[in-house]
């Protein structure tokens, strides 16, 4: 996964290294409590900064009171209160809902693709190519993707925007650095070439680094910027709503150039695409229709500098 499985860019449910289950606590407790939830949602919003009304509310709240049990509480309520009173729970209830789970090179079949269908027909056709990574979690998609375009030309320019709504994560992506363990999906070439060794782990290489900008941004919230040929949003948004799938949706069309490509989860799908401005390329993959009349896209944003 990159972006909000998470609960999204908003995404609460985003990507780091795999962790441990939460334990499951008794089958009644998990069933949705429609008070709870809302009680939830209004708590939630000024404690953490994030609106779980955009996400679906049986799945949010069995990932909440598996939490909740196991940290010692009784119920969500529970959980709020404690979490308004000690910073580290605050802290980790916030990580888990933005759940970071993701690796170099992720799914390696969807990459080849990515690299036949979209990476090596820009840097055939065009001199500078802008590329969002939106939920892009601890760096490893932005730099997977800046890796694939060096690798296809060492002349074309790339501007990579990575965005996460998790500051914590970021850090870790601007940073750059990651433990030997978290290395599997990088071949030796490519570790050889775009990585330096260090004590424990590698050390993202200065020309690659230089290709990514990171910046904190919330899908649901934020405006949308645009101007982009390729944004990838990989496993970010399984938990939003119906609705709040289609508004993200639709702003990545527009935030696409016409032809532009749109990378999401193979997995995943988008309920009717084709009204929302995006053709099916094949799985995971979708481009932007053309507007009538060859419209351009709207003006852009300066997202970096955010």
């Amino acid at each position: 996964m990159s972006d909000a499985g998470r609960i999204g860019d908003n995404v609460v449910m985003q990507q780091h290294a795999p962790r441990a289950p939460l334990p499951v606590p008794d089958r009644r407790g998990l069933e949705l409590d429609v008070a709870g939830y809302e009680r939830l949602t209004h708590d939630v919003r000024p404690l953490l900064g994030i609106d779980l009304a955009q996400y679906r509310p049986q799945q949010v709240w069995r990932r909440v009171v598996g939490f909740a049990t196991s940290h010692g509480c009784a119920d969500p309520d529970e959980l709020v209160a404690r979490a308004r009173a000690e910073p580290d729970l605050r802290a980790a209830f916030r990580e888990m809902l933005t759940i970071n789970v993701s690796e170099f090179f992720r799914d390696p079949a969807v990459w080849e693709r990515f690299r036949t269908q979209v990476v090596d027909p820009l840097v055939a056709s065009r001199q500078s190519v802008r590329v969002w990574s939106a939920g892009c979690s601890a760096g490893y998609e932005p730099y997977s993707i800046a890796m694939l375009f060096r690798q296809a030309s060492p002349t074309v320019r790339v501007q990579i925007t990575a965005t996460d709504v998790d500051e914590k994560v970021l850090a870790v992506a601007r940073a750059g650095r990651y433990a030997t363990t978290l290395m599997g999906g990088v071949s030796a070439d490519r570790r050889a070439r775009f990585f330096t060794p260090t004590t424990g782990g590698y050390l993202v290489n200065p020309e690659i680094r230089a290709m990514v900008s990171f910046a904190q941004r919330d899908l649901l919230r934020d405006p949308m910027p645009s101007g982009f040929d390729v944004i990838a949003c990989r496993n970010v948004v399984i938990y939003f709503t119906d609705e709040a799938k289609a508004k993200l949706y639709r702003g990545f069309a527009n935030a696409l150039r016409p032809h532009g490509t749109l990378l999401i989860g193979a997995t995943e799908s988008i309920a009717g695409a084709k009204a929302l401005g995006l053709d099916p390329r094949s799985p995971g993959f979708y481009t932007r229709a053309a507007p009538p009349g060859g419209l351009r896209s709207g003006p852009r944003q300066n997202l970096a500098a955010r």
